[in-house]
């Protein structure tokens, strides 16, 4: 089960490839894989007069803003992992750049992730441009409800019962704290009743603070 924001509004999403340079012959190889990112928000006000059904936006009372950041990720990290990993990885990467979760902005991200893992040999970083509409601008708190929580947390009880302790039988990640989950770690692992596997202690932190699974959104039972 994936939750995505309703695409009513404007969005959009370009990726640019910039490949390795020549350094004497030889490619200069990089662990890590950079994205520069270019953001520009749209911000629009709502008018409670004029609200509808859909609750849609006012479009007559505009401000918009771009921001640059550039991240740089473990290739390793990347591509380690499955098509859920990879779900996980571009809602972890949205939500560095406090950008809704539009289907096309998700899934674009995600089938370019997924061909790099399999043509990454010689691209040093991605150009990212994106195009949100948003109700606050970043760093805006007042008021200001992150959609990671915007479920209830799970209780205590819920956790103790629902949250399972596991023996992996092969290494993998933790997609909460973006390290590694390891065959014979004395690090306890935590399976959801989704079936996806955390970090116990990463799991247990997650749930106390929002009551969904980080990479399928399923919600947690209460």
């Amino acid at each position: 089960m994936v939750f995505y924001v309703n695409d009513n509004v404007d969005s959009f999403i370009d990726v640019k490839r910039i490949y390795n340079n020549y350094d004497g012959g030889r490619l200069r190889n990089n662990q890590n894989l950079f994205f520069d990112f270019q953001v520009h928000y749209t911000r629009a006000e709502e008018d409670n007069d004029d609200v509808g059904e859909e609750d849609l936006p006012n479009f007559d009372n505009l401000e918009t803003l771009t921001v640059e950041q550039t991240h740089e990720f473990d290739r390793e990290w990347l591509f380690g992992g499955d098509g859920d990993h990879t779900l996980a990885i571009v809602y972890y990467i949205l939500d560095l750049l406090q950008v809704p979760c539009y289907y096309a902005i998700v899934s674009t991200l995600t089938d370019e992730i997924k061909d790099l893992k399999k043509h990454d040999a010689n691209v040093d970083r991605l150009q990212v441009t994106l195009g949100v509409t948003v109700s606050r601008f970043p760093g805006e708190d007042d008021d200001h409800v992150d959609v990671r929580f915007a479920v209830a947390p799970a209780n205590n009880e819920a956790v103790e019962t629902h949250l399972t302790t596991v023996v992996v039988q092969n290494d993998g990640y933790c997609v909460i704290c973006m390290d590694m989950i390891r065959v014979g770690s004395d690090v306890e692992a935590g399976r959801m009743p989704c079936l996806h596997v955390f970090h116990r202690d990463c799991g247990e932190e997650w749930l106390r603070n929002c009551g969904i699974c980080p990479v399928c959104r399923a919600v947690f039972p209460s």
